[in-house]
């Protein structure tokens, strides 16, 4: 009977170890996704979407047989752009946006025969630092990082009928951007916002360079998006009597 009732509790005393320890594990994993919550709440700002027009051209450095330099300033062509992004860092004046992005650029070369048209599909992981202001109506801000190119595809003039430009354009391509936007302060989670960015290739790097010619591209992006904010709306503020 002694035998029995001491492997009694030396079972429950096992049993009540095993409970600690799974409400211990339990507690933990609790607490760890309760700060994983708090600290993606305070860090993560939104996600949106853009889309818009782009009015892109290229500088054409071209090595003539002097070994001079003869730039030319390429026509513009129009394409289309469309983004998905995320907003991060919780701060009243300061935000990291990153975004891949759908671009197209290239030119139009007029010629004393005819006008070839170059076009390029870029895939783009943009990565901007937003520095805004909130005012009473919205949110006026600025936007300015770099950008990395992946070249879907190109068209333009090939075989007998091409001009310069005989090979193809880089894989990647680098550039940097500079812009400015406007987030209207509206009712809801889903916030309203216009933006104008600027687009120029780095001073380091060419889109295309296959002797005799180099080139860079440059384009003006007119977006108009709407972004998602978690636990965004806008109330108006009480009236006061």
């Amino acid at each position: 009977m002694k035998k029995f009732v001491i492997g009694n509790l030396q079972l429950a005393n096992k049993y009540n170890k095993m409970g600690k320890k799974y409400i211990f594990v339990f507690l933990f994993a609790y607490c760890q996704l309760q700060t994983a919550n708090f600290v993606f709440g305070q860090f993560f700002q939104g996600v949106g979407i853009t889309g818009g027009v782009t009015m892109a051209k290229q500088k054409w450095f071209l090595e003539m047989p002097d070994a001079s330099r003869n730039i030319q300033k390429k026509k513009n062509i129009w394409g289309f752009n469309g983004s998905v992004r995320g907003e991060f860092i919780n701060n009243d004046y300061i935000r990291w946006v990153t975004e891949f992005q759908f671009n197209q650029k290239g030119c139009k070369n007029k010629t004393d025969s005819a006008t070839y048209k170059y076009k390029l599909n870029y895939l783009c992981w943009n990565n901007f630092i937003k520095l805004q202001y909130e005012t009473f109506e919205g949110f006026p801000y600025i936007l300015v990082g770099p950008r990395v190119e992946y070249l879907l595809s190109q068209s333009g003039p090939g075989g007998p009928n091409h001009d310069v430009v005989v090979g193809y354009f880089n894989t990647f391509n680098f550039s940097w951007s500079a812009g400015v936007g406007y987030e209207k302060i509206v009712y809801g989670n889903f916030k309203p916002f216009i933006e104008l960015h600027f687009n120029p290739d780095t001073p380091f790097y060419y889109a295309y360079n296959t002797d005799p010619l180099d080139v860079r591209n440059r384009a003006w992006e007119l977006r108009i998006g709407v972004i998602f904010r978690p636990g965004g709306k806008d109330d108006c503020p009480a009236v006061i009597y």
